[in-house]
Parts: C-alpha cells; structure tokens; sequence
C-alpha cells in the first residue's frame, strides 16, 4: 500500500464541516418551529369547535417543547428537527379535515342520514384520538384519509339538502 491511500474513515472525517453541519441543524428547528407558529395561528382562526382547538393547540405546544429540546450536539439534531416539521404538517393535514367536518356536520344541521353524521363524528373522533396521543404519523395519516373519505361523502349528502 502507498502512503497516499486513505480510510474511508478519513475520507469522511476529511468531508465533515461542522459549522455546515450547525447550519443545517439551526436551518432545520427554525422551519420546524414556524411550522408550529404556522399551524397554531391557523387554529385559532379556524372555525372548529373549541374542543377541537384545544386538543390541536396542545399538540402543537407538545412538538415546540420538543423542537425547543433540541441542541446541536445531539446525534443528527437536523433530521430530529426534520421530523419533527414533517409531523406538524401531518397534524396540518388533520386540522384542515376536522375543521372540514365540522363544517359539513354545520351544513347537515340533523338533516341526512343518521348514518353519514355518525360516520363523520366517529372519524372525527378517531383523529382526535390520534392528535391527543401523539401517534402523529402513520396513525394520523390513516385516520385522516378515512375521515376525507367520509367528509367528501357526507358533502354529496349536504349538497342534496341545500339544492
């Protein structure tokens, strides 16, 4: 072996930059926490009912906290900042829905099939569930998608009633 061969160990201690690396991290928080700032300002101007608001609002002051927690030299602090921006969309994803069906259970007002408002109430109800016990990424994701489902479903019901 020649003198000038190198580990693959020093070939990426030689690339490591760690002010780039800080970069990253403090870039990646910084989106994560207007994420959260993003989401909490659509909340209150939503028009879901306050139980809702509140189970929503907690949610995003528990994924501050955990931004808040985060410190440079933590093992990959930028991807956990990553994730974590990645999760508030998800829970974005599920305001957008709840204030949906609350808005078409408004639009309903006990009129319909008793079945279709249940439906949406219990959806509702199950992303809620998601929301308060933090499964706010595949659990969320599958109850969100059950409840756009019976949204657009219960939207047909409520047209036929307007029209």
């Amino acid at each position: 072996m020649s003198e000038n061969s190198t580990t693959r160990l020093s070939r990426a201690a030689a690339k490591y930059k760690p002010h780039r690396a800080e970069d990253r991290f403090f870039a990646a928080r910084t989106d994560a926490r207007h994420a959260c700032e993003e989401l909490r300002s659509t909340i209150r101007r939503s028009s879901m009912h306050d139980a809702s608001k509140q189970d929503l609002l907690g949610a995003v002051a528990r994924a501050e906290t955990m931004v808040a927690a985060l410190i440079p030299t933590a093992h990959h602090p930028g991807a956990t900042a990553k994730e974590i921006a990645k999760q508030v969309g998800h829970l974005r994803v599920a305001e957008t829905w709840i204030a949906a069906a609350d808005r078409v259970l408004a639009r309903l007002r006990g009129g319909g099939p008793a079945n279709v408002r249940r439906e949406v109430e219990e959806h509702q109800d199950a992303v809620l569930w998601c929301v308060r016990a933090q499964r706010w990424d595949g659990h969320l994701t599958a109850a969100v998608t059950h409840l756009e489902a019976v949204v657009k479903e219960a939207e047909v019901h409520a047209s036929r009633l307007a029209g």
